[in-house]
């Protein structure tokens, strides 16, 4: 009998292998496969190049030396044991250049056939769509792998040649990215723009007609005015007020508005950002979830397509399943005119990634999943099906009134609108509301009094800081970096304290600054937007089989070396030479030498290797120093008044300070990422701290009152 179970064993047919990512991506796809299929997961990358060298033969073309991701060998070998076992292997990775190389790097490390069609991509989690990738599995894409292989090698040539530089001349918590170090740039020049900006006078106006109607000045001498600045004008249009004005135009207008487009990566993270307050890399984690799966009585399913997409595409099928839905909830006239019709279906759920972000199924509707999905799940699964919604949605019509009038080459523009058809206002308006109301009895020709000037004076506001949401959006019409990244480089900023957030808006710190600084005079490619969005544009066609990812790094490279060569020179130059400052050294022999370190510059005694007397310099001064802003007189620097300032000014924040309310102890100045702050000196048994805002002044810590 136990003989011929074992024989049955051994006869028994082997199972096909699927590696994903993920283990919850794993554990959706293996209760739709079924019992003939094992999935397991790869947990992302198990190769990459090393940490602890650049790992790229840049004299050899620039040919990479992958090694297995420590703590990745426990995972490496259990799938090489299940590779053994299997009849037929699935690479299964995520549906873009990055999947496509974690399966290209997966397929090495099993030494599998390059020629196999062991590649499958699908855009959802769902049963349709999994089956029929398994259906047309294709060879792994190795123009997608060189596009993401020439990305990986171009950041690790300026992250590992540019980095250990910054440490000697700015700090250790420093790093340079090609395209985080450009983001930044944007940032410190917005903030200069900011600083820089001299505001000027202008008048705003706008004129009451007959008592009930309020045009805007639209335009004088048959130029449009947008603000007044000129006092001239605003005189002349003061002239006629209570004067009758002859109406030029009083037309109907016929205006359609379109509904917005489905969601893609980098309007994801935008209205994220803006409508629930998710960051970037919060956004992608919550959307990862959701794609992989959840848990819904007893059954995985995933709940969104795939979320790192540069496309508003969407499958017929998916428009298909939106049609039906509208029909049945909103009505045929509600229908998108894109709709197709069911003769026009097509397979395109199979093999495409190029598809816009939206939900697997229409029916799955926000309101019956509360009690399966988290409150961050439950956010942003309702933005991004509502979103799908009305992007199929009918555009919303409406008539437009417009009324200019006239009087001695001065004009007052004004309009209403009537929605005649709401559309997709039914379940959304845009933040830009159409003005409403009802149309006057006006005609061209008639006369219509200017009762009263409602003039407002007021001066030009400096450009806003940018937002997370702001920023992803100037990245992207820039051609800089791509979505998929923006979290990363956002991340990055916070991480490292080039910025700090000042309600949720970007504010550079000194750091950011020094780094900015240093990077714009040394390494100017770099730090070019152009140079950067045409190197994107060069992956892409990479991707495209259009270029050859050697050149392109070669031709980069051979720029970026010679800046890095000659920064070296430099760095090395200052490490060796002697700069003297004024200031006095606390031993009483001399005068103070600058240096640079990895921790940033500071004064070392001249009788360092006896004494041991060191002192850092403020933040402040550093920046000053990256700017080559410190005046240099007879070959010394020039450091002693800016130090006694930055001195003083901590002496006067410490007077007010007094000492610490908790323990008693007095305060000391600390800097941090949020700028200046009061630290107790009884740290750490003590750990008050207080703030310091911009102009210097102790914030006191709001007490919250006790509920009576």
């Amino acid at each position: 009998m136990e003989r011929d179970r074992v024989m049955a064993r051994k006869k028994s047919p082997k199972k096909n292998l699927v590696i994903v990512e993920s283990p919850a991506k794993a554990k959706t796809i293996e209760k739709i496969l079924g019992s003939n299929f094992n999935v397991t997961a790869s947990f992302g990358h198990i190769r990459d190049l090393p940490k602890s060298t650049l790992g790229v033969d840049v004299e050899n073309g620039f040919k990479p030396n992958y090694s297995t991701i420590r703590g990745k060998g426990e995972i490496t070998k259990a799938l090489k044991e299940l590779a053994k076992k299997s009849d037929k292997i699935y690479l299964a990775s995520d549906p873009d250049r990055e999947g496509e190389a974690i399966a290209w790097h997966i397929a090495h490390t099993l030494k599998l056939d390059e020629n196999e069609n062991n590649r499958i991509e699908f855009n959802e989690i769902t049963s349709s769509a999994i089956r029929e990738a398994i259906k047309h599995p294709r060879k792994i894409d190795t123009d997608k792998v060189n596009a993401q292989q020439a990305r990986r090698i171009l950041d690790r040539l300026v992250g590992y040649g540019i980095s250990p530089l910054l440490w000697k001349t700015i700090s250790a918590n420093t790093s340079a990215g090609r395209v985080q170090s450009v983001a930044l740039k944007l940032i410190c020049d917005l903030e200069d723009t900011i600083k820089n900006f001299i505001p000027e006078k202008f008048w705003d106006i706008k004129g009451k007609f007959n008592d009930k109607l309020e045009l805007v000045l639209y335009k004088i001498d048959e130029q449009k005015i947008d603000k007044v600045k000129d006092e001239e004008l605003v005189k002349r249009v003061k002239n006629l007020e209570k004067e009758n004005f002859s109406v030029e135009s009083a037309k109907v207008n016929k205006k359609v508005k379109n509904p917005p487009l489905p969601l893609k990566t980098s309007t994801l993270q935008q209205l994220a950002s803006s409508y629930l307050g998710f960051s970037a890399s919060k956004t992608m984690r919550v959307a990862q979830g959701l794609y992989e799966g959840i848990n819904i009585d007893g059954t995985h399913k995933g709940l969104i397509t795939y979320m790192r997409t540069d496309s508003t595409r969407i499958s017929e099928e998916a428009k298909e399943s939106a049609k039906d839905y509208i029909l049945k909830n909103f009505g045929k006239e509600y229908l998108g005119k894109d709709a197709p019709k069911k003769s026009e279906k097509k397979q395109e759920n199979v093999q495409d990634a190029h598809e816009g972000v939206r939900p697997t199924d229409i029916n799955y509707e926000p309101k019956n999943l509360s009690k399966y999905l988290d409150k961050d799940q439950m956010k942003l699964y309702t933005l991004i099906w509502e979103r799908f919604l009305i992007s199929q949605l009918a555009p919303m019509k409406y008539d437009q009134f417009e009324l200019i009038c006239e009087k001695e080459k001065v004009q007052f523009r004004g309009v209403l609108n009537k929605i005649t058809f709401d559309g997709y206002y039914k379940i959304f308006k845009d933040e830009d509301e159409i003005p409403l109301g009802d149309f006057p009895d006006i005609k061209a020709g008639d006369s219509m009094k200017l009762s009263k000037l409602l003039i407002k004076e007021d001066y030009t506001k400096p450009p806003a800081r940018l937002t997370e949401s702001s920023l992803i959006k100037k990245l992207e019409a820039d051609g800089i970096g791509r979505p998929s990244t923006y979290a990363t480089i956002i991340d990055t900023l916070k991480k490292r304290e080039y910025v700090s957030l000042k309600g949720k808006s970007f504010v550079p710190t000194e750091l950011g600054y020094e780094v900015k600084y240093v990077l714009n005079e040394h390494f100017p490619d770099i730090m070019n937007e152009k140079f950067t969005a045409d190197l994107e544009n060069k992956l892409d066609e990479i991707a495209e089989g259009k270029e050859n990812w050697q050149k392109i790094l070669e031709k980069f490279y051979k720029g970026l070396s010679k800046n890095i060569d000659k920064y070296k020179t430099e760095v090395e130059k200052d490490e060796n030479k002697i700069i003297v400052s004024d200031v006095e050294c606390p031993c009483g022999s001399g005068y103070m030498i600058l240096k640079n370190g990895r921790f940033g510059s500071y004064l070392e005694s001249e009788n360092y290797a006896e004494d041991n007397i060191r002192e850092p310099l403020p933040s402040e001064i550093r920046k000053l120093l990256a700017q080559g802003a410190v005046e240099e007189k007879d070959g010394v620097v020039l450091l002693n008044e800016k130090i006694k300032a930055v001195k003083d000014e901590e002496a006067r924040i410490l007077s007010k300070a007094g000492v610490c309310e908790k323990c008693g102890k007095p305060f000391k100045v600390g800097r941090g990422r949020w700028g200046k702050f009061l630290a107790c000196t009884g740290y750490p048994e003590c750990r008050n701290i207080k703030k310091i805002d911009a102009e210097g002044n102790i914030v006191e810590p709001k007490t919250k009152e006790k509920k009576k």
